[in-house]
Order: structure tokens, then sequence, then C-alpha cells
């Protein structure tokens, strides 16, 4: 099985830098800089479970800019402001019996991809690790968790689906966890509840877990929150499986911890966010249905409100 991967950073470097030892055929689409690192130092890895190199000669790089050929399996995790010209750049590798399976959190993404390529391409995926890009080029994994789920969805071939079972027999022969996911759509709802709830309190407050429930009303707002994002996955007909959402409980629920979501540290930095695929459309289902949103709409408020100023500070306003 041929597999592209579309960049080669924290998340896409790391699970293809295991493909890669799996003996799975992988190729990376990367800019000219990082193909350069790449073509030199071959993609290091730092990890919990042991630093790693794959050498130069191990994998393939082509220019993210300009793919051909066509490939089996497409792993897909831009940031979902990316989308479009992550879009643009696989389109040429989608061959008739090539599947998709996007990283990216939420579900807006799933619409645009079918819509660009048709169901019968598109899976489903979700993936947790805490990992980033050094300048160096060195994919370091922040912490111990390393697991990727990932499913068909309805309307995905059959034929396609087939690469999946594939893609978890590769990550069986690595320490990677992977679930070969049956109920996907669910899944993916499960994790835009809990990812949701973390990204809008969080960004909303401006503090970590700790910090939150620190003040008097932290607790109860982190409840209404993920309530009301329960409730719009209910409207859905998605109830998420308890067993999905007590990790995110128990994550928000740690006094003193110092966990924040990844978009409070883009809104910090002043970088985009992805709130409008994240809190905004959470906020957007909830009111399609009838929920009430709760403290999502102070959050979307907020994020706006952020990203408004980033724009106009940009442009010299």
């Amino acid at each position: 099985m041929r597999i592209l991967i579309l960049g080669a950073g924290g998340i896409g470097g790391y699970f293809g830098g295991r493909l890669v030892q799996s003996g799975a055929g992988v190729t990376f689409a990367v800019r000219p800089r990082r193909a350069a690192q790449l073509a030199t130092d071959g993609l290091v890895v730092e990890s919990p479970h042991g630093n790693f190199t794959v050498a130069p000669a191990s994998f393939e790089r082509v220019d993210s800019a300009s793919v051909q050929g066509t490939w089996d399996l497409i792993l897909l995790a831009p940031k979902a402001y990316d989308l479009d010209s992550a879009l643009d750049a696989i389109a040429p590798a989608v061959g008739p019996g090539t599947v998709i399976v996007p990283l990216l959190n939420g579900l807006r993404h799933i619409d645009a991809l079918q819509a660009r390529f048709g169901a019968a391409h598109v899976a489903g995926g979700t993936c947790g690790i805490p990992a980033t890009l050094r300048p160096d080029g060195t994919v370091v994994q922040l912490g111990p968790l390393h697991r990727i789920v990932f499913g068909a969805l309805p309307g995905t071939d059959l034929a396609a689906a087939a690469h999946l079972a594939a893609l978890q027999a590769a990550f069986a022969r690595t320490p990677v966890e992977a679930l070969l996911e049956p109920d996907m759509v669910r899944a993916l709802w499960e994790k835009f509840v809990g990812l949701t709830t973390l990204a809008a309190m969080t960004c909303l407050m401006r503090g970590s877990v700790g910090d939150i429930l620190a003040t008097d009303e932290g607790a109860a707002l982190f409840d209404e929150t993920m309530a009301a994002c329960i409730a719009t996955a209910e409207a859905a007909g998605q109830a998420p499986r308890e067993t999905a959402l007590l990790p995110f409980r128990k994550m928000m629920a740690a006094r003193g911890s110092s966990v924040t979501a990844s978009m409070l540290r883009d809104l910090e930095a002043g970088h985009a966010t992805e709130g409008a695929h994240i809190v905004g459309d959470m906020l957007a289902r909830a009111r399609a249905a009838g929920i009430d949103p709760g403290p999502l709409r102070l959050a979307w408020c907020h994020l706006q409100a952020a990203d408004n100023r980033r724009q106009r500070e940009a442009a010299g306003g």
C-alpha cells in the first residue's frame, strides 16, 4: 500500500515516521525547506517511547505544490484554516481507489472533503498526540499519548475502506495505539464534544484547567459547556458513549492542572485559530437543534473579537 502524508510536522511527521518503521511505503508531501531537512537529516523524532531517526532513503518526498501520481491512502492533518489549500495539494493524488483519512478535529472538514472528492473516497479519523516540530526539523512528542482512530463513514467505498485495515496492520507493527473504529461518526462527535468544551473554556477564561477550577464558578461552567455539547450530539443522533467522555471529564476536573487547549496557545501567540471549525460550528449546530448553547456563545464571541483585533492590527489599524 502506498501512503501519502501531507506535511511532516508534529502529527504527520510522528505517525508517518512510525509507518516507515513498520515497513509501509510512505511519501511525504512537503514544502521545499522541509524537503531539504528530510533529505539531509532524515526524519528525526524524540519520543518518550524511544528516540529514532528514519533514514532519507527509507521514504520518498514530493513537493506539496506539485504532487503527481496517485496513492492508495492519504493522511491529512492540516490546521482547519488551511484545509482549502490542503485539498488543492492532494487533488492530483486521488485515484479511483484512494481513501483519504483526515485527522482534523470537528466535523466541517468531512463535508468539504466529500464535496470535493466524493463520499466514496473519504474516511474519518482522529488522533491524540502532544507533538510539535522544532525549527531544526526534529519532531518532538511531548507526552506518552500516541493514539490514532480511523474508520469508514457512511458512503465510504468498500474497496477504499480495505486500505484502512492495511493501515491498522501497519500501525500494529509499531508502538502506536491504533483503532479501526466501526462507528466512526460517533467517534468524531465524541472528540468534538470533549475538545469543544476544553477549547471554549480555556480560551474564554484565558487560563488552564487548574486556573479555571480554582474560581468560584469554573467547575459549574465546565459542566454547563459540556452539557450543551452533549445535548447537541444527542440531537444529531450521536449520543456520546460515557467511556469516550470519561477521559475528558477527568482532564477537566483535575484541580491544579496546567492543561490548556492548543487553541489557547494559538490565540495567545496572536495566530489564527480553529475557533470557527470547533467552537463556532458547535454553537451553530446547537442553535439549529434548539439547544441552549450556554457558555459557547461567550466563547465564540471572545474568539471572534480576538481574531478581528488580530486582523485589524496586522493591517495597521
